[in-house]
């Protein structure tokens, strides 16, 4: 509810998400294109049928797209991996669709309607506005038709899911027997081998070491380093010789006039007792609860205090109520009504709206008004000057590239000519830090890529309000290191290598020794370590000292007594005694029996809903229902592997 309280631009931002949450929660597939089958289409184009429905290459191309809109470079080749996915994942949209119609499931044009209006109007406080719904789905590629299209056949297939999910019972043995699964703690009694107690037995002696570094040379690569010529712009250096006439700041301000409106609006704050979601009985007593705060409040009760201790807005509790500027739409109708009608620092009474009990405190009151040039002009003239630094960065740095890819000997008094900054840097490799630009992956990758001798692309660094490129005056590829050059690694590598080797056979004898009945205080002994303890702990916890209990399973499953491991922990290598199994507590399993059904009931639906959708996949293709067409398949496949 409380994201109602921002801008409107925030606003639309929500509702993009929420848009793009609905097409990726959606219950099977969430690469849904816009539009089932696209327009009509030639059998060259059509990819599968199902039924007399088709997916076409448009429809594969425009799911591609939302699918990888956060990852715009990715390689062709990558996209070709996607095609196969996407095109099952649209076909099992539309057989589920299908067989829920066969079925005789239907979706009304009512409950089409609401689910579309409780999507589009979470963020505006339960307002819906259709213009705003038309705009984010032209923004998304898609038209109305075709979103409600997509949006029934997901309720059907969700519908179908549905009874599917009804069928799994849960038998009260089976819940009894995962209770008692998840609540029988293990204790236990360990030895624990790490590496650093056995570095000083690493048999240290030169010779092994450098037989160690003969036979994992391949661990001890130099990598490829390049030298460069490094030239840099900055937009704080083209600042100076930037001049804006204020009759072009005039025109600007003339020409933006519309973002200097400020309508009316009210800084303010609120403590909110929530209603909604709740029992209507306890209506009266949530009530009674927000006319106390409203009390303490009007006899001096600190605001942002009592915010923090009692309002059930997330949002706003935590920064004492704080909503920011709210203008006039922004939240539902009695909370504005009140708030508008607010003076300066006066609280309101107890206000009801949908969501609950609302005390509501206007800080500061702003008409409407249009702010003056001379008011943005400093704001005008510094946005200006940024821009007019830029577009003389941008050119500067081109010209100075194209001028140094034909002369690069003269890269310094070229750079120099064009106001940029010049940096020679030497055995440059991957991770290293470059002068100005640091490691900007978008420069370094073209280093990298550029033979010697080559000039790279110029890379706008918009962000730090950069442009740069390089000469690669010189490349040395890479190459196994000498010994001598890496001989303190190859040290290190060398004993850490051997301290867990050494760690690791000594937990294994211990463990032998261990399962043949030695005690553990006599191993303890024997090998210089203590004697520990890991307090009981369930399957889902974790055991002190050692690690998550999922290492442990065996644990579970052992008696009283029982050695287990060596185990790999996150510390070392561990030999285990079971010293103590403690039974779940059955006397309370009827209070958490609900809780338990459900978890299983979710993971059978987990691993019987996907076989549930193959199944009916494979019936509608023997039926010749669903039929794909592979060589159009695999030439689209193909075109993007070309």
């Amino acid at each position: 509810m409380f994201n109602l309280f921002r801008s409107r631009e925030k606003s639309v931002q929500i509702l993009l998400g929420v848009l793009l949450g609905l097409v990726a929660l959606s219950m099977l597939v969430y690469l849904i294109p816009g539009g089932f089958g696209g327009p009509s289409a030639s059998g060259e184009n059509v990819i599968a049928t199902v039924g007399d429905e088709q997916i076409t290459t448009v429809d594969v191309q425009r799911a591609l797209q939302r699918v990888t809109q956060n990852q715009p470079n990715l390689p062709k080749g990558v996209l070709a991996m996607y095609v196969p996915s996407i095109v099952s994942q649209l076909v099992d949209e539309k057989a589920m669709a299908y067989q829920a119609r066969r079925m005789g499931l239907r979706v009304s044009d009512e409950d089409l309607s609401n689910a579309i209006q409780a999507d589009f109007s979470a963020g505006l406080g339960g307002k819906f506005d259709m213009n705003m719904y038309q705009a984010i789905l032209q923004e998304q590629g898609m038209t109305v038709p075709d979103y409600e299209k997509q949006r029934r056949e997901a309720m059907l297939a969700m519908r179908l899911e549905a009874l599917e999910s009804q069928s799994i019972v849960i038998t009260d043995q089976e819940a009894r027997a995962e209770y008692q699964r998840r609540n029988l703690k293990v204790g236990l009694d360990y030895l624990a081998f790490t590496a650093k107690d056995f570095e000083s037995k690493v048999n240290k002696d030169p010779s092994a070491v450098k037989a160690y570094f003969d036979k994992n040379r391949a661990l001890f690569r130099a990598p490829e380093k390049r030298n460069l010529v490094l030239v840099v712009g900055t937009t704080a250096d083209f600042l100076q010789t930037v001049h804006v006439s204020d009759d072009q700041l005039r025109r600007d301000y003339q020409d933006s006039i519309d973002s200097y409106r400020t309508p009316e609006r009210v800084r303010a704050r609120h403590i909110l007792i929530k209603t909604q979601g709740k029992p209507k009985e306890e209506a009266q007593k949530l009530k009674a609860k927000a006319e106390d705060i409203l009390k303490q409040l009007q006899h001096g009760g600190d605001f942002a205090d009592l915010a923090k201790k009692n309002s059930d807005d997330p949002g706003s509790a935590a920064k004492g109520g704080e909503l920011g500027w709210i203008v006039r739409g922004q939240t539902v109708p009695n909370f504005e009504k009140t708030l508008f009608s607010l003076q300066p620092s006066q609280l309101s009474g107890v206000v009801e709206t949908e969501y609950g009990y609302h005390i509501i405190q206007a800080e500061e009151k702003q008409n409407a008004r249009t702010q003056s040039f001379e008011e943005v002009k400093p704001q005008l003239l510094a946005e200006a000057q940024k821009q007019a630094a830029g577009d003389s960065l941008n050119r500067g740095v081109t010209d100075a590239r194209a001028e140094i890819a034909k002369n690069p000997s003269q890269a310094d008094a070229i750079a120099q000519k064009y106001h940029l900054r010049i940096f020679k840097v030497d055995n440059f490799a991957s991770g290293g830090t470059l002068p100005e630009v640091n490691n900007q992956s978008e420069i370094v990758n073209s280093i990298f890529s550029t033979p010697k001798g080559g000039v790279t692309d110029v890379a706008n660094l918009e962000n730090q309000g950069k442009a740069a490129f390089a000469v690669v005056t010189n490349v040395t590829p890479a190459h196994n290191a000498e010994y001598a050059d890496v001989q303190n690694n190859v040290t290190q590598k060398y004993v850490n290598a051997e301290s867990e080797r050494l760690a690791q056979e000594a937990a294994k004898a211990a463990a032998d020794r261990a399962t043949k009945g030695e005690p553990l205080e006599a191993l303890a002994k024997s090998y210089g370590v203590q004697v520990k303890t890991a307090a009981p702990f369930t399957i889902e916890g974790a055991a002190e000292g050692i690690g998550a209990a999922s290492l442990l399973q065996a644990a579970f499953k052992a008696n009283v007594g029982a050695i287990v491991g060596p185990i790999a922990g996150t510390g070392g290598q561990f030999v285990c005694k079971v010293s103590q199994k403690i039974p779940a507590d059955m006397s309370q399993f009827a209070k958490n029996k609900d809780g338990i059904v459900q978890a299983l009931q979710q993971q059978r639906q987990g691993i019987d809903g996907p076989l549930f959708r193959d199944s009916i996949v494979t019936e509608l293709r023997r039926k010749g229902k669903v039929r794909t067409n592979e060589q159009n398949l695999n030439r689209m496949i193909g075109s993007y592997q070309s």
